[in-house]
C-alpha cells in the first residue's frame, strides 16, 4: 500500500472481512442466477445491473448519478466514459439501462471517485484497483456524472 492510500481513512479488520464475505457471496448469488435463468436480452442487461450494484454494495462502494441538463435519448446512443478500471465499470453500468451502444448520440460520462466527508477528489493514484483496498476503504463514492450528448455526423 503506498503512502497516498494510508492517510485515506480505512474501516477495521472486523468490517473488511464482513464485506469480503459478502462480496464473495454475491458473486455466487449472481453467479448461480446467471446459470439459472432462462436466457433472454432483457434478463442478461437486468442480471448484469443487479450484478453490479450488489457487487458495489457488498465492497461498500456509493454510486452517485447527476443526470444531464438536458435529457439524453433513451434509445440510439453510445455511452463514452473517461474512467479506466473496474470499479468504474460497475458504477457506469448500474447508472444505466437500457440500449447503451450502437447509436447516433454519443453521451460522455465523467467518473470521479471522492471520500464522503472529505474535500475535493482523489487523485488518480489514490484510486484503489485492488479489491482488498476498495474493502478497506471508508465511505468510498464514485460519482458519474452524465454530460450533454452530441449527436454523431459521420454516424448520421
Amino acid at each position: 500500500m503506498t503512502v497516498a492510500l494510508q492517510s485515506l481513512p480505512s474501516v477495521p479488520t472486523a468490517l473488511r472481512r464482513r464485506r469480503r464475505l459478502r462480496l464473495a457471496r454475491t458473486v455466487v448469488g449472481h453467479s448461480v442466477r446467471a446459470r439459472l435463468l432462462p436466457s433472454g436480452e432483457r434478463r442478461r442487461k437486468r442480471l448484469q445491473v443487479c450484478g453490479a450494484a450488489d457487487t458495489l454494495t457488498a465492497l461498500g462502494v456509493r454510486v452517485q448519478v447527476f443526470p444531464p441538463a438536458t435529457p439524453w435519448p433513451r434509445t440510439g446512443r453510445l455511452v463514452t466514459s473517461d474512467h479506466v478500471g473496474r470499479l468504474g465499470d460497475l458504477a457506469v453500468s448500474t447508472a444505466f439501462r437500457g440500449p447503451t451502444d450502437g447509436g447516433d448520440v454519443i453521451c460522455p460520462v465523467a467518473v470521479r471517485y471522492r471520500v464522503a466527508g472529505r474535500p475535493g477528489y482523489l487523485a488518480a493514484h489514490e484510486v484503489p484497483w485492488r479489491t482488498a483496498a476498495i474493502v478497506a476503504m471508508h465511505e468510498l463514492v464514485v460519482e458519474v456524472r452524465c454530460l450533454p450528448a452530441v449527436h454523431d455526423s459521420v454516424a448520421g
